[in-house]
């Protein structure tokens, strides 16, 4: 279990009472990677909510021609994983880690019911998601104009 002062880290749970914040860390673990490990991979089930404690992780999206892009580089604070939130449930794009680093991991089944079980908190994780998707469509609409604009 997660101590509960880390996740006051984090803008998803900043605020949170304490009681709240524990039944979190009874479902969070903690795990280190290296650079170069997929941590997760686009089209499969999102299992867990991920935030970024340490390193330093690539967004990266399958576009027509079986290519990856870089779409986003998520740093220190960031979520990843937000699929495991969301219907289906099937994660949107890859999670590559370009530093070693450290990873919160939430599991997604124990947080749509705390979400559910606490509306408040809820609305709280759904308007953070929305700021999350917010970021990530900027990033993504970013590289889509590089991509257009390189010369080939």
């Amino acid at each position: 279990m997660i101590p509960t002062q880390v996740f006051r880290y984090f803008p998803h749970f900043n605020g949170l009472p304490e009681e709240v914040l524990r039944e979190i860390a009874k479902i969070s673990n903690e795990r280190p990677f290296k650079a170069g490990e997929r941590l997760f991979t686009e089209g499969n089930t999102a299992t867990y909510f991920m935030l970024l404690k340490a390193g330093e992780v690539h967004i990266v999206y399958r576009i027509g021609d079986g290519s990856d892009v870089i779409a986003d580089t998520l740093v220190i604070g960031d979520p990843m994983a937000w699929s495991a939130l969301l219907d289906p449930h099937r994660l949107t794009a890859s999670g590559v880690a370009s530093k070693d680093g450290i990873l919160i991991e939430i599991e997604a089944e124990g947080l749509r019911r705390l979400c559910e079980d606490d509306k408040e908190f809820g609305y709280v994780m759904m308007k953070e998601v929305a700021k999350t998707l917010r970021s990530r469509l900027s990033a993504m609409r970013v590289q889509s104009a590089a991509r257009i604009a390189e010369p080939g």
